[in-house]
């Protein structure tokens, strides 16, 4: 890579030999008399300077003045002060500036060279486009899953599945909103015998608890006020395949009953109906709730958890496998080149800033951040600091201008939750409307609320349940 240096002094004699000195050792030069002169060379922004030499005194401001308008026109140019002066005022003042550090005038040409080529692979180093070349033995094992990611944590995870897809048994998920569930209990199916065969998904939570058993089981004619005539439920349709229960915790006593009567005896009863149909059904649920917790609360049942929990999967959100991160961008990458001509690309320095963000939404969060930044950044490259404006969620979790100090991580996290939490509460003045806006469980709505010690009397005529 030819990079370009930008050289601003007010010494015509200094511009030239300096010129001279740029091109002799391999790099493009431009050069400007002024303060003015310079930023206009970069406002043309035609030779992406890589680093700008700028003297402190010129004619018509101070190098710190042409400092900060540069970085206002191009953060990444690598800016360094250029003086006789050896006062300290005037290197604080243009490191204040964003000189990243301040060279004398009088320094040798071998330790210049040697500053202007440390500086340019820094600038190769931030401006790297994402490329993943190499594939490791994890991220092989992954992507058999149709998962993406190189962490152990899904490594172990791709392992677990690929024997319990040999078996029939029940498999229990646990996770976090956004995680990847649904993907894994695919996984389950697509790698197993059943693979030909139905593979049912049903998210419980939006299935009223009036209507779940009749979603799940199906009715008979004259069950209820409008059923005109049989109809078969979810695990009819799943017959011989697979059924994914997402948000199990959901289920009213009554369909946990009847889950229950399915997984012992291979029988389900449809609603309105005294006679059993028999149905061979491979079951995996999911869940982001505390069940542990409801089960304590007489809110689910303790032989229906011991079922369905054969073989336990948890997955770990986000913010604890970083190392997944620059897959997943690249994977959302590629599914948004393919939408449209312009092809676009993102630095390996601005994926190490999103790895530093909690993504209290995972990888679904993750996803809708790069199309988003596809939408609104013109270019052939994605200026994460948009961010800012998606929305106050992401723009709170955690500043977007440098990866920064990740110790206080925890506590950012929990002020978030309670945050919205406590906005959900007041809102929709109700655990349950509370729950659905936040998309989760009313048991796990009910746990938070519990660990964070908020009183929902403040924010609704609701009291907190024993």
């Amino acid at each position: 890579m030819k990079h370009s240096i930008l050289f601003i002094d007010d010494n015509e004699s200094l511009r030239e030999s300096m010129s001279v000195f740029f091109e002799r050792e391999g790099f493009n030069s431009k050069c400007a008399a002024d303060g003015e002169g310079g930023i206009a060379l970069v406002r043309q922004n035609v030779s992406h300077f890589s680093i700008a030499l700028v003297d402190y005194h010129l004619p018509d401001m101070n190098g710190a003045q042409v400092t900060a308008r540069i970085r206002e026109l191009d953060s990444d140019i690598i800016i360094l002060g250029f003086s006789d002066d050896k006062t300290d005022p005037v290197h604080n003042e243009a490191l204040a500036a964003g000189a990243l550090i301040f060279v004398n005038k009088d320094a040798s040409d071998a330790k210049l060279l040697g500053i202007l080529h440390r500086h340019c692979q820094e600038y190769e180093r931030r401006n790297k486009p994402l490329t993943i070349t190499t594939r490791s033995a994890n991220q092989k094992l992954i992507s058999a899953l149709g998962m993406v990611g190189c962490s152990n944590h899904l490594a172990q995870i791709s392992r677990d599945v690929f024997k319990y897809a040999l078996t029939t048994s029940t498999v229990f998920i646990r996770g976090e909103n956004g995680t990847g569930k649904e993907m894994i209990a695919r996984a389950v199916h697509n790698l197993s015998d059943r693979r030909n065969m139905p593979f049912i998904p049903v998210n419980c939570a939006t299935i009223s608890k009036d209507l779940i058993a009749k979603e799940l089981f199906g009715h008979v004619k004259g069950a209820f006020t409008g059923a005109v005539e049989n109809s078969s439920g979810k695990f009819q349709a799943a017959n011989h395949g697979t059924i994914f229960l997402d948000e199990i915790g959901e289920l009213s006593s009554d369909a946990q009953a009847a889950l229950l009567r399915v997984l012992q005896d291979k029988t389900l009863m449809p609603v309105g109906s005294n006679k059993t149909q028999t149905v061979d059904v491979r079951v995996v649920t999911a869940t982001n709730a505390p069940i542990e917790k409801m089960i304590e609360a007489n809110e689910f049942r303790i032989d229906l958890f011991q079922r369905l929990n054969v073989l336990p999967i948890r997955l770990n959100p986000l913010r604890e496998r970083p190392e997944d991160i620059p897959y997943l961008v690249e994977h959302f990458m590629g599914q948004e080149n393919k939408k449209g001509s312009a092809k676009k690309m993102i630095l390996e320095s601005d994926v190490e800033k999103l790895k530093a963000l909690p993504w209290l939404g995972n990888v679904r969060e993750l996803g809708h951040a790069i199309e988003y930044l596809f939408t609104v950044c013109d270019g052939d490259r994605l200026d994460i600091s948009r961010l800012k404006n998606w929305n106050d969620n992401l723009s709170k979790q955690r500043s977007l201008s440098s990866p920064g100090d990740i110790r206080n991580l925890g506590a950012t996290i929990k002020e978030r939750e309670v945050e919205e939490i406590k906005s959900s509460l007041r809102n929709q003045g109700s655990v349950v409307g509370a729950a659905r806006r936040l998309g989760i469980s009313r048991g796990a709505l009910r746990a938070k609320i519990e660990k964070y010690g908020i009183e929902i009397e403040k924010f609704t005529k609701e009291k907190l349940r024993p």
